[in-house]
C-alpha cells in the first residue's frame, strides 16, 4: 500500500511538471501570438523607410532647384556675355567696340541746338540762323550714322535683349534714318519749312527718350530716380 501511495504521489507530481511545462512558454510571449515576429523592429524598419523616402525626396527638390538656378543664371548671363564680348579683345578692335558711348553726344547735342535754335528763328521772325541750323542739321545727321553704326560694332549682329535694348536699339536705327532724311530735307528746301521743323522737333523729342534709355542700359534701372512719376 506504501509502495501504491508513492507511485500515485510521483505520477500526480509528473502530470503537474508536464502540465506547468506546456503553459509556460504561452505565458512567456504575452498576448502576441505564438510565432509572430515582434513588433517594434517592424515599426524600426518602416521609420527608415521613411527616412530613406525623405531623403530621396529632398535630393530630388534640390536637385530641381539647382536645374532651375542653372537655367536662371544662364538667362541672365546671356546679355552679359554679348556685353563683354570684347573683353579678350585688344588693339583697333577693342577701341572700336567701345567708341559707341564717345559718339553719342555730338548728334545728341547737336540735334537738340538746331531745334532750340529753329524755336528762337519762329519766335523772332527770321533772324538769319537758317545757315547755322542747316550746319547743325548736316553735322546731326552725320553723327546719328556714325552712332548707330558704332552701336552695332559694340553688340556684334546680335539680336537678344529685353523690352529697354529693343527700344534703344530700334530707335537709333530710327534716328539716323530721319537724320538723313532731315539732311536731304534741308538740302534740297525751297522756301517752307514747315516739313524740316516737324522731323526736327520729332528728332529731338526721339533723342531725349534714347539718350534716356542709354542711360537705363549703361547705368541701371531707375539711373535719375525717376520711379515716382
Amino acid at each position: 500500500m506504501k509502495d501504491a501511495r508513492q507511485m500515485r504521489s510521483i505520477t500526480l507530481l509528473g502530470f503537474l511538471c508536464a502540465a506547468l511545462l506546456s503553459v509556460g512558454p504561452a505565458f512567456a510571449h504575452g498576448d502576441e501570438a505564438h510565432g509572430s515576429a515582434p513588433k517594434a523592429p517592424t515599426d524600426a524598419v518602416q521609420t527608415n523607410q521613411d527616412m530613406a523616402s525623405m531623403q530621396s525626396t529632398g535630393t530630388q527638390v534640390n536637385g530641381e532647384a539647382s536645374a532651375h538656378g542653372d537655367m536662371a543664371a544662364g538667362n541672365g548671363a546671356a546679355a552679359a556675355d554679348h556685353e563683354g564680348a570684347s573683353n579678350g579683345e585688344s588693339g583697333v578692335i577693342a577701341v572700336l567696340t567701345n567708341l559707341h558711348p564717345a559718339t553719342v553726344h555730338f548728334p545728341i547735342a547737336l540735334v537738340l541746338m538746331a531745334a532750340l535754335t529753329e524755336l528762337f528763328a519762329i519766335r523772332r521772325g527770321g533772324t538769319g540762323l537758317e545757315g547755322a541750323v542747316r550746319v547743325m542739321i548736316y553735322g546731326a545727321a552725320a553723327g546719328a550714322v556714325f552712332a548707330t553704326l558704332f552701336g552695332w560694332i559694340h553688340t556684334g549682329i546680335w539680336f537678344g535683349g529685353e523690352g529697354v535694348m529693343q527700344i534703344h536699339r530700334w530707335t537709333g536705327m530710327a534716328l539716323a534714318v530721319l537724320g538723313l532724311a532731315l539732311a536731304a530735307i534741308e538740302r534740297n528746301r525751297r522756301e517752307s519749312r514747315t516739313a524740316l521743323r516737324v522731323l526736327l522737333f520729332t528728332m529731338a523729342v526721339l533723342v531725349i527718350g534714347q539718350g534716356y534709355l542709354g542711360g537705363e542700359l549703361a547705368h541701371g534701372t531707375d539711373h535719375l530716380g525717376l520711379s515716382f512719376i
